[in-house]
């Protein structure tokens, strides 16, 4: 398995693997495949600026050699706080889930963000996902609700 961020070159690739988490596990996101299928271009292209964060995605190779995106998460500026990172849109195809794929990928946002003089990092969990919370937990995220804090030190 590969890690990558993106860069805004590769708006399509975030679009794709965007669309396909959209689609796999619509009750997990706060959009709806719907509303990003009618993203055009240009709103894909703005979303990977990079005054927009980070994205990043998890690629795994096919035996046949083809290069394959199987996750994805991103890290962007919270709209209330200039000093935490919104860790958002974490999704890993479900035949990879349980192999360590969504902690090195939201190990590489926490990462990103120390690199960029982040603070904290947070992100919005539901109640009722506790392979999620758990998760988060592993990895210093802490709250009872449905926001979880990191603080960077």
């Amino acid at each position: 398995m590969r890690y990558r961020r993106l860069t805004p070159a590769d708006w399509r690739t975030w679009r794709d693997i965007r669309l396909t988490a959209l689609r796999s596990d619509p009750d997990a996101f706060g959009s709806t495949l719907a509303r990003e299928q009618e993203y055009d271009e240009a709103r894909w292209r703005e979303l990977m600026a990079p005054r927009n964060g980070v994205k990043v995605i998890a690629v795994e190779t096919s035996g046949s050699g083809a290069a394959e995106p199987v996750a994805l998460v991103a890290g962007v500026p919270h709209e209330d706080d200039a000093e935490t990172l919104y860790l958002y849109s974490m999704w890993v195809r479900p035949e990879f889930r349980r192999q360590g794929v969504g902690e090195a990928m939201v190990a590489n946002v926490l990462a990103w963000a120390r690199e960029h003089g982040w603070t904290r990092v947070e992100l919005r969990v539901f109640r009722d996902n506790p392979v999620a919370r758990r998760l988060y937990a592993r990895l210093g995220f802490v709250g009872e609700g449905e926001v979880m804090d990191h603080p960077l030190s």
